[in-house]
This record gives structure tokens, sequence and C-alpha cells, in this order.
């Protein structure tokens, strides 16, 4: 039955886009993501790049949470309606998800589809990784929703992590193009502190460690044994859950211990002096600060199972730095820290060009923006002058 009102649904997609095809495309870009209801800091900074650079193209952000309930996905089936109006009508569609629309419909041949994957890496496994697991899809539903199909361009900041998106998104290696994601720029620029500061005083007074768990869908993160036995003469600690995580839990009141909801985790990043993570990519992000990362894996025999990881904490150098109890992560805090490990773990997961990957994404967008529509152009000149010749 769900198989029957899935395809039901994508045929009428089909007949609505049909005659939203025939729109004229526009100097657009739309901005497409499910993640978050606001333009995510990848897309403000790209945004704000291609404005300066070119400021003829429109660009358009349509950012939308797909949250549960009967009312909640018939406003969402509204909005995939806005979507489609959009990507028939734009030269460049840049996700940061999978987004249904631009999977199962058949688009202009001049339009581009580029994955700005919402991570820089993927230490767990996604998409089609994750096939047949719980976490993940299954494999007949995949199919129909065309799962992550019409990709042009799938950004990827490393030879390791293409071999991961190419799994994941299901891609040939030549739709990868390695280039940086803005958020290089943003975690690398030194930052205005002064409001964290206002915020959390006592952060001044001791040695701050951030804690930045990844997102357990439906399960609640062992904060309370790690809290209890923090050493909160010695350091604060910080905890960042995932915006979703936030909602479920309830926050421990207790001197040194802060949980922010305030800051995104890139600011905090600037006053940590330790970071602390598990599964997250934010693990590759904050290895640009050359800070000490730490691994809490409490539940890595769970995560191997499912979803699944790409990286094994037992064979990598930066492995050293993983505990399962905070009684051995605290130990690992107190140890004088290998850098080396931490570089040799940063130029595996980073090798593009990080000089302003913000500059180079623009340039990279709107010269394909060009060059589509410039082919476009001579194609259409080319064929008219052959009618004339009768050739």
């Amino acid at each position: 039955m769900k198989s029957i009102i899935i395809n039901i649904g994508i045929i009428i997609l089909k007949i609505i886009y049909l005659p939203l095809k025939c729109l004229k495309t526009k100097n657009q870009i739309v901005y497409i993501s499910r993640q978050f209801n606001h333009a995510n800091l990848d897309f403000k900074l790209l945004i704000n790049e291609i404005e300066k650079i070119n400021p003829r193209y429109k660009n358009v952000v349509l950012a939308k949470r797909m949250e549960k309930g009967i009312v909640n996905n018939i406003k969402y089936m509204l909005h995939m309606l806005k979507q489609m109006y959009y990507i028939a009508t734009s030269k460049i569609v840049i996700l940061d998800s999978y987004c249904i629309v631009a999977s199962v419909l058949k688009h202009k041949k001049n339009t581009k589809i580029i994955q700005m994957w919402h991570a820089l890496g993927a230490i767990k496994k996604f998409g089609y990784q994750t096939i047949g697991k719980q976490s993940g899809a299954d494999s007949k539903i995949a199919e129909l929703m065309c799962m992550h199909k019409n990709y042009d361009v799938v950004l990827a900041p490393s030879k390791i992590t293409q071999k991961y998106y190419e799994e994941a998104f299901n891609v040939k290696s030549e739709k990868i193009k390695l280039i940086g994601l803005p958020r290089i720029d943003f975690v690398l620029t030194k930052k205005d502190t002064s409001k964290i500061y206002a915020k959390y005083p006592e952060l001044q007074q001791k040695i701050n460690v951030l804690y930045v768990p990844t997102f357990r869908k439906g399960k609640k993160i062992r904060l309370h044994k790690l809290i209890q036995e923090f050493d909160t003469e010695k350091y604060n600690l910080i905890i960042k859950l995932h915006p979703l995580d936030q909602k479920e839990y309830e926050y421990i009141q207790r001197p040194g211990i802060i949980f922010d909801n305030i800051f995104n985790s890139y600011e905090l990043f600037d006053i940590a002096d330790k970071i602390i993570t598990d599964y997250s990519s934010l693990a590759i992000e904050a290895s640009l600060l050359n800070k000490p990362i730490y691994f809490y894996t409490y539940d890595l025999k769970e995560y191997e199972q499912d979803p699944g990881l790409n990286f094994n904490y037992f064979k990598e150098p930066i492995g050293k730095y993983m505990a399962k109890t905070p009684k051995k992560l605290l130990r690992l805090l107190e140890e004088e820290y290998d850098y080396t490990i931490l570089e040799k773990f940063r130029k595996e997961y980073i090798t593009v060009n990080t000089n302003n990957c913000t500059n180079q994404l623009a340039k990279y967008i709107l010269e394909l923006a060009e060059n589509e529509y410039k082919e476009k152009i001579e194609k259409k000149y080319y064929t008219d002058s052959k009618e004339k010749l009768n050739i």
C-alpha cells in the first residue's frame, strides 16, 4: 500500500512539474534544505560571496524541516510545489540533504544540481551505505523515491571522503568535485568571543572543554555519568547538543557545567581549549584549529552495527584519544597531547585548498551556470544555422 501511495504521489508531482518546466530559466540559484528552517551557515556565506562576484544572480533559499504529523506533512507538500517552481526556473540547484522533488523529477537539461552535504565528511555511514538497516531506508522505498538521484556534482573535501560519498550517494567518481565548503573559512576566521564571555563569564576562569555529541535519533545521550565524574574544579564542561536533542534533555544545573543553546558549535570552538565529540564530522572541522580532539564513544558497538562507521577508531592513529568511559576520557584530558597525530588526521580528511573556500566555490558555481548557458545558446545558434542552410 505504501508503495502504491508513493507511486501515485510521484505521478502527480510529474504532472504538475511539466508546465513548470516550460517557464523561462532565470539567472537564479536556489538553495534547498530540509535540515533547517533557515539558511545554514554554508548557504549564507556562499550567497554573500556570489552577490559580491555577480550581483545579477538572484539567490533563493527554501529551508524547511520535515516535521511529524498530518498538518505538517500537508504544509511540506505545499512547500514542495514552491521547490518545483524554483528548480524549474533556476540554473543551479544547491542541496544540503536529500530533496524529494530534486531526485524524483526529470529536470531541464541545463539545470545543474549540486549536493553540498551538511557535513565536512562522513565518519558515520549514511544514504546507500545504510540501506536495509534500522536507521537507513528500505531498499524498495529508496528505489521508488530515487534516493540521491539527479546530482550533477557532489562536493567533497578529500579523496577519502570522496570514496565514502560515492558509496553513500551512489554516484560515480567523475561527479565528485574536491573543493572546500564555506564553513572552513568560518572555522579558520578569528571571531569576536566577547558575547560568549559576557554570557558565561566563568569561561575565563578555567580550562574550557567543549562536548559536541552527534545526533542520536530516538536515543537520549548519556550525560549524567559524564557530568557526575567530570573534574569541574579544573575544567568547565560546555555541552552543545544537536538542536533536536536539546528538546529531549533535562538540563543539569551544576557549577562548571554549561548547556548552551545560544551560540553555534563553530563559535564555541574559539573559546574551547579541548574538544570532545564522537561520530560527528565536527571532529574534521575542529582539526583545522589544531586543538586537542577526543572521542567519547560509550556506544561504539551499537554505532558499528547501525548505522555503521566509515572510521575505524582502532586503526586510525587519532583513535588513541578515544574513550568509552568518563574515567578514561578524564585521564586522556590530563595527558600531553600528540599534535602530530592530529595533523595526520587533518591532512587525511581535508586535502583541498583551504584558502578562501567560499570564493573558490562561488566562482566554480557561477562558471558552471555561465558555461551551461553559453553551451545552450551555441547549440541553438548551430541548430538554427543548419536549418537556414538546409543542412
